[in-house]
Order: structure tokens, then C-alpha cells, then sequence
């Protein structure tokens, strides 16, 4: 089932040659620990630069957000069975 969010998380991430790989994070209290980075792409919102990173744990996958303009992260999707 694929579930669309907008809400703001924390991230704990890790800077490996120039890329930035997320490895956990808070979401409604719970932490969830990143096990794959499936996808990673950015685009353009007028000055801002936006990063997605399609990652999942061992049972569902997500859709995480990263916008340059505040250094903010959100959770946009999730998708379980």
C-alpha cells in the first residue's frame, strides 16, 4: 500500500565521497534504520535544491525529502505490504 506523507523527520546521515548517505531515521518516535539507498535524485524549486532518497528497511520503503533552502527533511512516502 502506498501511503503519501508531508511531514518533517530527522535525519542522521553520513558523507562518504562528496554523496550523502541517510542511515536512520525519527518518524512519529520511532527510528527506522535504513538498511538500502535505492534511488537518489534532486531538482530545482526556484533557488532551492531538493534531494530525494528512495530507501528502505527491512520491510518497507520510503520516500525522503531534503531541501537545501533550510536543511529540512520530510517523509513524502511510504510504501508496505
Amino acid at each position: 500500500m502506498l501511503e503519501k506523507l508531508d511531514e518533517k523527520i530527522e535525519v542522521v546521515v553520513q558523507f562518504k565521497h562528496k554523496e550523502i548517505m541517510p542511515n536512520f531515521f525519527k518518524w512519529r518516535g520511532k527510528v527506522y534504520a535504513i538498511e538500502k539507498l535505492n534511488m537518489v535524485h534532486k531538482e530545482r524549486d526556484g533557488s532551492d535544491m531538493i534531494y530525494y532518497f528512495s530507501v528502505s528497511d527491512n520491510a518497507n520503503f520510503f520516500r525522503l525529502a531534503f531541501f537545501t533552502r533550510d536543511l529540512s527533511w520530510k517523509i513524502q512516502e511510504l510504501f508496505y505490504e
